[in-house]
């Protein structure tokens, strides 16, 4: 025993799989054109995995969801584990709940009683799937089952003959189909693999293409995700029975590659794939067929697949498992098309202004920076895209205020409204959101007081003794004193800003910029203007803005929030 323990330390306590030997492989020259067959394995795997299993009654609420999605092909159930699973394979066929054209699908193992009874779990169905497993590593083979290859072999032969001598007794073999998995097909040595799958198609004698699915799992990622596509292209290349069998993969997450393996099994030859809505499954899970499916989207595949309401499925997920969705889970996490950052902010706030010229120089629909599809395709609005804390910049600012409130604030004075933003998000030390952003922009930036503060207000057109002219009559209130002071201009904004040059206590200025337009709408609609002023002997421009339900006066406003940023950093 000493001598065993000092062997077993002299090994590495890991090593990585033997890599499959395969000359000239062709699966990196393709690309993904079409969608392969997508099986929700949610009912039967990813159900086994909760701490709290589904009932019945949340089983068929979860098939129902799956349905209107538009899955076509379901596993639902391991009828003979238990009286439950039995009762809602009998209610869904029973009750007529399985639409037209869905498929389903149910385990068992290679055991006649087990077969017998999910047989009989299926009487009146008019399509469904018998998917019978047994693992085949050598590691599962000899330490957990203590079988012999051909041992494994003949139990699989004559699970399949069982099962098939079980459906033809029960006068179905024109509407049940099979499936295969030789479980932990990655762990196992293709060459054995491949006999196996000959052996197990005899057994059943397919009616073609349809009729036999086989599926290769990799039960337990051990391998790369290049590697397991190395492996079902080795496969393909030696298995004769390609013309009468539906290849698929079921790939798991435990190196968080599952994803991505079941990509590159497409292209290796896999014509179906499995997995679970987010990914729920033992230990790190089932491949996520939402991620899976909406990749492809993304890059053209069109799925046939509604995820249009992927937050309403995303929330029905959470509640039946009790595990929350990570925020940052692709797609279905909260936070997905957020971004915090000044930068990511920026280029968002660009390309959303910009989507039609940017379709036109791609000839596509959706290119968005940072955002490689578009949130309204799975039900998410633009409303939350940009959201505000201490990291944030000037363009997520003024995303926000012209998104959720209509104020466009000019480019030169958003440096001066995110500082403001900024310094409460450094204060509080939390997020600010967007109604926050707003009351910052109207008590901090566009606020009435200062060095210099409109008291009082009138508009003449036209000016006394001249008809073209406008005169603005100002009374101010500036350093502790009362000032009554007039202008005339061509317009109200030329007027006011000579009204303001007529005050000793305002600092001469020439105003360079100004734009205008409503907040709201109806009775309690406001305006905002906004000015840019140099003063005399400056380069620079100082922005200020103005809110009132007059036009008139919150352009007046305007200036003199302007003139009271003078001398601002």
């Amino acid at each position: 025993m000493k001598s065993r323990r000092m062997r077993m330390s002299e090994y590495p306590k890991y090593r990585a799989p033997q890599p499959i030997e395969i000359e000239n492989r062709v699966w990196p020259t393709r690309r993904i054109r079409s969608m392969p067959l997508c099986v929700p394995v949610d009912l039967r795997d990813g159900n086994q995995a909760f701490a709290k299993p589904m009932n019945v009654e949340t089983k068929i609420r979860y098939f129902e969801m799956l349905c209107r999605i538009g899955f076509r092909e379901i596993e639902v159930a391991y009828p003979a584990s238990s009286g439950e699973e039995f009762e809602f394979v009998r209610r869904l066929i029973g009750e007529g709940l399985i639409p037209d054209g869905v498929r389903i699908n149910v385990l068992t193992a290679a055991r006649k009683d087990l077969i017998d009874r999910t047989v009989a779990s299926l009487a009146g169905v008019r399509q469904a799937t018998v998917h019978c497993y047994i693992a085949t590593s050598e590691l599962h083979r000899e330490f957990v089952f203590g079988k012999t290859s051909g041992e494994i072999m003949q139990t699989a032969v004559d699970g399949t003959r069982m099962i098939a001598e079980a459906v033809d007794a029960a006068g179905m073999r024109d509407r049940i189909r099979y499936e295969f998995s030789p479980e932990e097909f990655s762990d196992s040595e293709v060459g054995a693999i491949v006999e196996l799958a000959e052996a197990v198609r005899e057994a059943w004698k397919p009616r073609g293409k349809r009729d036999f699915v086989l599926n290769l799992p990799a039960t337990v990622e051990r391998r790369p995700p290049y590697e397991f596509a190395d492996m079902i292209e080795s496969f393909c290349r030696s298995y004769t029975g390609r013309n009468e069998t539906t290849l698929s993969v079921h790939t798991h997450n435990d190196q968080g590659c599952a994803v991505a393996a079941a990509e590159m099994a497409v292209l290796a030859g896999a014509d179906r794939v499995e997995g679970t809505l987010a990914g729920h499954g033992e230990r790190t899970g089932n491949m996520d067929l939402i991620t899976f499916i909406l990749n492809l989207k993304s890059r053209g595949v069109e799925p046939g697949l509604d995820f249009s309401k992927l937050p309403e499925i995303a929330a029905f997920i959470e509640e039946v498992s009790e595990i929350g969705i990570h925020p940052r889970a692709p797609y279905t996490g909260g936070l997905v098309f957020t971004a915090f950052s000044g930068t990511h902010q920026d280029a968002i706030r660009k390309g959303m202004a910009q989507r039609k010229e940017i379709g036109e120089r791609f000839r596509q629909g959706w290119k968005m920076p940072y955002l490689h599809i578009d949130p309204a395709d799975v039900g998410r609005n633009y409303d939350g895209l940009i959201r505000i804390n201490s990291q944030s910049g000037k363009g997520g600012v003024a995303y926000v205020l012209e998104s959720v409130y209509g104020i466009s604030v000019p480019k030169g004075m958003q440096p001066l409204v995110a500082k403001a933003v900024q310094a409460e998000a450094e204060a509080t030390g939390s997020e600010i959101t967007p109604s926050e952003v707003y009351r910052i922009f109207r008590e901090k930036v566009a606020a009435r007081n200062g060095r210099v503060t409109v008291a009082g207000f009138r508009l003449q057109r036209p000016a006394p003794g001249a008809a073209d002219k406008t005169e603005v009559d100002l009374e101010l209130e500036a350093g502790g004193e009362r000032f009554s002071v007039s202008g005339t201009g061509g317009g109200p904004i030329e007027a006011a800003a000579a009204a303001f040059h007529d005050c000793g206590a305002v600092p001469p200025f020439q105003v360079e910029m100004y734009s205008e337009h409503a907040i709201g709408r109806g009775a309690g609609a406001e305006a905002a203007a906004f000015i840019g002023i140099r003063p005399s002997g400056s380069d620079r421009i100082v922005y200020g803005a103005g809110i009132d339900v007059n036009i008139n006066l919150a352009a007046i406003h305007a200036i003199a929030n302007a003139i009271n940023h003078i001398g601002d950093n």
